[in-house]
């Protein structure tokens, strides 16, 4: 699993980043509008959802639940909140959309309300602390999917090696173009990982 993640208080720059990482093989785009106006954000969202319907492609709002609700979009992700915000969320979603939320400590764990949400995606760029908190998970039985965050000083194969199902790149570290390559090797290493099972 892959989630491009597209920001910016640019319009026009995040249409078309988003569009050229569904031409270099991103399936899952995730928007944060958080730089951007509220009165904008509706036609981008109804615009790139034109494009991912079209390619069977993912699209997710970061901690947006109203517009996610309104547009009827994949999923929203939540960076923050309390487990009470989590199940709030998914009321207002209902059951199909995806959730996910953001856990950035092991201390965190314990909380997760499990029954709300449909992946995690962990928030450190050290891979110790990666490690941590998916120990803590699997300690705990979640089995949940879970996510972790990608840039260039990262190898994709530590990374994977801490027990993630995916990763989450941000469009500033990362480029459109380099997705396609980025995906092989992802894809590469998951089948790796199959094979050892």
């Amino acid at each position: 699993m892959l989630q491009y993640i597209v920001g910016g208080s640019n319009v026009h720059e995040m249409i078309e980043t988003a569009q050229q990482a569904l031409e270099n093989g991103c399936r899952w785009l995730r928007l944060d509008f958080s730089l951007l106006p509220q009165s904008e954000i509706e036609p981008v969202v109804k615009d790139l959802q034109e494009r991912c319907n079209s390619l069977e492609a993912f699209l997710s709002l970061e901690d947006d639940v109203d517009n996610a609700a309104a547009t009827k979009v994949s999923g929203v992700h939540l960076n923050v909140g309390s487990p009470a915000d989590v199940i709030d969320a998914r009321k207002r979603l209902g059951e199909e959309p995806f959730l996910g939320i953001t856990v950035s400590s092991a201390a965190d764990v314990p909380f997760i309300p499990r029954t709300a949400i449909d992946y995690i995606a962990v928030a450190s760029d050290n891979l110790d602390d990666c490690l941590e908190m998916v120990k803590q998970m699997h300690a705990t039985g979640l089995e949940e999917p879970v996510i972790a965050p990608y840039s260039h000083a990262t190898a994709l194969s530590r990374l994977m090696s801490t027990g993630i199902n995916g990763i989450a790149v941000h469009h500033s570290t990362t480029p459109p173009a380099s997705l396609k390559e980025l995906l092989k090797e992802l894809n590469t290493l998951v089948g790796q990982r199959l094979e050892e099972l």
